[in-house]
């Protein structure tokens, strides 16, 4: 009988104590691969991630992590959908049984963005630099990159909306750049290239290793072996192509057929033979000293009667005034005439519009003329605005000066 009471006061304890440990219901919008995990700080103030979880149904159960029993103030639940890459990030409050319904609003965050960072004269990636993002919700994240990067680094969680991200290399240099972080995108995770138009450390070329090396070879190899064997087959064929077309010609000239009218059958096309070209008459001699226009003797200084003199037809005029020339970048060799005030930045409504680069600010920077003199101004671009490799704010301009816009550069010709 005694152990029949135990056995029901442990059950009973048992079914108590499973009732306690909280739960969340976990919903999306649709069905398919995702996965969850929490967020939490333990008894010691350490962070604390667990493992992630599959789930493909619209609903899932998952056991809540406890610390003292309850669950931790500020545990946040994280939601990926890996098929776009986006996740949701919500707080757990409360106690018991938690239901979390997420909408497809919900999945505001992408949870891999790679940042590249490349010089833009060289193309190559850069070998060392900090890469600071600040996103949407001011959440800042600082990574640093070295050779063994490859140029690139990654960011997580990263709020949907407009980011900055900040480049910092060589001898405190500098580079900002807005970005625009997007949950609708091709690839789940988010890829942007930030080029830096600076003087900055880049990778070399990167070079095959031996396994490639190997590989080619092996695969070279059987190539030439391919080849070898075709070109044996060609050979064979061009050799019996012969002796047949050699028979053919014996069997007609035999009956009287001509070897043209043997290749014309065979589909060669044959010249036919041309009337030969009457020599040519020697030309008549020509007196020097009879005028061929007027046919009047030529005096002692090779005048004559007529007096012919030709007339050199007139120049040209080169084309003048206060101009942009771009000498490097995609706009290569277009010229600007400078009239009035000139603005330059990637959107199309600038006089100068460069929207297919993204180191160029909407409004980059102006130039305006006073009494003859030309003022560049710099209207607070991200990148900057560069006069003979320094960068400006405000520079009154000279021919030859050479400005740097981004990935263009211009020359400034007056005259």
């Amino acid at each position: 009988m005694r152990g029949i009471i135990f056995a029901i006061t442990v059950f009973l304890f048992a079914g108590i104590c499973w009732a306690a440990v909280p739960t969340a219901t976990i919903g999306v919008p649709a069905a398919g691969d995702h996965y969850y995990w929490f967020a939490y700080t333990d008894i010691k103030g350490q962070s604390v991630t667990t493992t992630p979880k599959s789930f493909k149904d619209k609903k899932v159960t998952a056991d809540v992590p406890l610390v003292k029993d309850a669950v931790p103030k500020g545990t946040l639940l994280y939601v990926l959908d890996a098929k776009t890459g986006n996740e949701a990030v919500r707080p757990l409050q409360g106690k018991g049984a938690l239901t979390v319904d997420l909408s497809k609003s919900d999945f505001d965050r992408v949870r891999k963005v790679e940042v590249s960072v490349i010089g833009s004269q060289s193309g190559n990636p850069a070998a060392a630099a900090i890469v600071k993002l600040v996103d949407a919700d001011k959440k800042s994240q600082e990574k640093v990159l070295d050779p063994s990067s490859g140029g690139t680094v990654e960011f997580d969680d990263v709020a949907e909306g407009t980011a900055s991200v900040t480049v910092l290399y060589g001898d405190n240099k500098k580079s900002s750049q807005d970005v625009e972080i997007t949950i609708e995108r091709e690839s789940p995770v988010l890829k942007l290239d930030i080029p830096i138009a600076g003087a900055i450390e880049t990778l070399a070329p990167a070079q095959s290793d031996a396994s490639d090396k190997s590989g080619k070879s092996d695969q070279s190899e059987k190539g030439q072996q391919v080849k070898g064997v075709d070109y044996i087959t060609g050979l064979i064929g061009a050799i019996l192509l012969i002796v047949v077309v050699y028979f053919a010609v014996r069997m007609m000239s035999n009956k009287g057929v001509g070897a043209k009218s043997i290749l014309k059958k065979l589909g060669v096309q044959v010249e036919e033979d041309q009337p030969l070209m009457e020599p040519a008459k020697p030309a008549t001699p020509v007196d020097p000293t009879i005028c061929p226009f007027c046919g009047q003797k030529k005096d002692a200084s090779g005048a004559c009667s007529c007096s012919v003199i030709g007339t050199a037809a007139p120049a040209v005029p080169a084309s003048s005034g206060p101009r942009l020339v771009a000498i490097q970048g995609p706009r290569m060799g277009e010229v600007y005439d400078l009239q009035g005030t000139l603005t330059i930045g990637r959107e199309e409504s600038n006089t100068v519009a460069f929207p297919d680069d993204s180191t160029v600010s909407r409004r980059h920077a102006r130039i305006a003329s006073d009494a003859g003199q030309f003022t560049i101004y710099d209207e607070g671009s991200s990148n900057g605005t560069f006069v003979n490799g320094v960068k400006v704010e405000e520079q009154v301009l000279h021919s030859g000066d050479e400005i740097q816009i981004g990935t263009t550069r211009l020359r400034f010709e007056n005259g």
